[in-house]
């Protein structure tokens, strides 16, 4: 056949079957051809390194959701050690706590508390009042000594609490708070952190008197059930009932209790007030207080107004007898009980 010039006609036998074998030129319209072979090779190297790729954006995307988290615990590592001495002291006043003019802010340009002065006796029940943002929790984590007080001095057991090791100011205190933190570990496990030398009878009859005895009966497994991390498998006055067994097992002379009763259904908050009735007969109980007719027969209540100042101290009769922060909030209460909605007739 003849050829035209810039032209290259194929003779073709069938479909795919091209009979010049020198190629010499393109067929007309194609930008370019693919062998085969190398098609092939490519598709391989992709698919192998397409998970490859994968596994970087994965890595990526891991290191990024870390970064957060990694900076915290950075930060904590980072944070300045609180001086303590290297042996223990002895205790003049065991089970009692008080404040000595104590002030104290998280950021020294706001202050949280000022001046504070009272003295928690050994042996009963004393109860902290007033209205949220007073620094009611702030007075509990200078007592554990979370913090240092900016002026002022923190006892415990009649000793300054920068006097004391750690390990003995630790030995003092049981701590219930309301937000309670448990490990993915058994109830068993989680109790006896409160005394990791008890035995399994002794931790059960702290979770007896706490009411975990019912929830163990529920759990698959009984007391060898895994609560999972943080407790999720329980509920937030469960959770509060397996501290307050920990407590009960620790048997420190000193429980702070954060009172969550506003939040508890009947059942959890009855588990807890006799839980916390029990422990009364053998440790100083100092307790935040939210509901106040849980608190009429504490030996004392200390009340912080809106400032940081105690402003009250005194028995319920006392300081409702006389005009005051108490007294106003005690009416309050009255008539938040007595109030409802009514239907329109």
């Amino acid at each position: 056949m003849a050829r035209s010039v810039g032209e290259l006609r194929l003779r073709v036998d069938g479909p795919g079957h091209c009979r010049d074998p020198h190629r010499a030129r393109r067929e007309p319209g194609r930008i370019g051809a693919l062998n085969p072979v190398v098609a092939v090779a490519f598709v391989g190297v992709s698919l192998r390194y397409t998970k490859v790729l994968e596994n970087v954006g994965a890595a990526t995307l891991a290191v990024e959701t870390a970064r957060e988290p990694v900076a915290e615990v950075d930060e904590i590592l980072s944070a300045t050690v609180l001086p303590e001495p290297d042996i223990p002291v002895g205790l003049p006043a065991p089970g009692e706590v008080s404040f000595e003019g104590v002030s104290f802010g998280y950021d020294q340009a706001r202050p949280v508390l000022h001046d504070v002065s009272f003295t928690v006796p050994a042996g009963g029940l004393t109860a902290i009042v007033g209205p949220s943002g007073a620094g009611k929790s702030t007075l509990f984590r200078l007592i554990a000594r979370f913090w240092d007080a900016d002026s002022g001095t923190v006892r415990v057991g009649g000793v300054d609490v920068r006097d004391q090791t750690t390990e003995q100011l630790m030995s003092q205190l049981a701590m219930v708070f309301q937000d309670v933190y448990l490990y993915d570990s058994t109830l068993t496990e989680n109790i006896r952190i409160g005394c990791p030398d008890a035995t399994d009878e002794h931790v059960r009859q702290a979770g007896a008197l706490a009411g975990v005895d019912e929830i163990a009966d529920r759990l698959p497994g009984g007391w060898d059930a895994s609560v999972g991390e943080g407790g999720r498998r329980l509920s937030g006055g469960e959770r509060q009932r397996v501290s307050v067994a920990r407590a009960l097992l620790k048997r420190a002379p000193i429980l702070l209790f954060d009172e969550a009763t506003s939040a508890l259904d009947p059942e959890n908050e009855a588990h807890v007030e006799a839980a916390v009735t029990q422990l009364r007969q053998t440790s100083t109980i100092v307790v935040i207080a939210h509901k106040l007719d849980t608190i009429r027969s504490a030996d004392q209540i200390v009340v912080v107004d809106r400032t940081g100042r105690v402003c009250q101290v005194g028995t319920h009769d006392d300081l409702i007898a006389s005009s005051g922060l108490y007294a106003d909030l005690w009416h309050a209460r009255e008539r938040a009980v007595g109030w409802s909605l009514v239907g329109r007739p």
